[in-house]
């Protein structure tokens, strides 16, 4: 009879230590993929925090140039309220000049003025005329000028010179401004 058994302890010894083997291979490459996958993590994370800085940076500058945005918005905005009311006022400049020379080419010969006010779109004239029919022409005039849009007569009295004798009369017009009256 052959006596197998050493062949055998052999053959299991070669094989247990060829699995002791292959065990010691594939942990060290089961090692190697780890800290390989380890670095390659580390590595995505270093580059996510150096683009999230980039980005707060970023978005810092960005709020930065919003604000200053806004507030150039804000002046933008009292620019053009200031340039309209310099625009009202320079439209308003020729309505003034161009209605006291109406005034002055509406009063008769036998008229004259001696108070001028005006209130928005609202003028008071208050004057002496030798006659009641120099007032009505008066009247007559500045209701035909396109500036005015209503004359109404407030008031009409016999005015008394300093002597006390009569004969002129003191008036009072209230003429409303056509158009916006600014």
């Amino acid at each position: 009879m052959v006596n197998l058994l050493p062949w055998r302890e052999r053959r299991r010894e070669r094989r247990r230590r060829q699995f002791l083997a292959l065990l010691v291979v594939t942990a060290l490459a089961g090692g190697a993929v780890l800290l390989l996958l380890y670095r390659t993590i580390n590595a995505n994370i270093a580059g996510n925090i150096t683009g999230n800085q980039r980005l707060r940076v970023e978005i810092a500058r960005l709020e930065a140039r919003g604000a200053e945005a806004e507030r150039l918005r804000g002046e933008q905005e009292q620019t053009l309220r200031h340039m309209q009311v310099l625009n009202q006022l320079q439209r308003s400049r020729p309505l003034a000049a161009e209605m006291l020379a109406q005034l002055a080419r509406s009063l008769p010969d036998a008229a004259h003025y001696r108070r001028i006010a005006r209130n928005g779109a609202e003028l008071r004239i208050e004057g002496e005329a030798e006659s009641q029919a120099a007032i009505a022409e008066l009247m007559r005039e500045l209701a035909v000028s396109p500036l005015f849009a209503e004359v109404e007569l407030a008031g009409v009295a016999e005015a008394e010179s300093a002597a006390g004798a009569s004969g002129d009369f003191a008036f009072s017009l209230l003429l409303l401004l056509a158009g916006d009256g600014s």
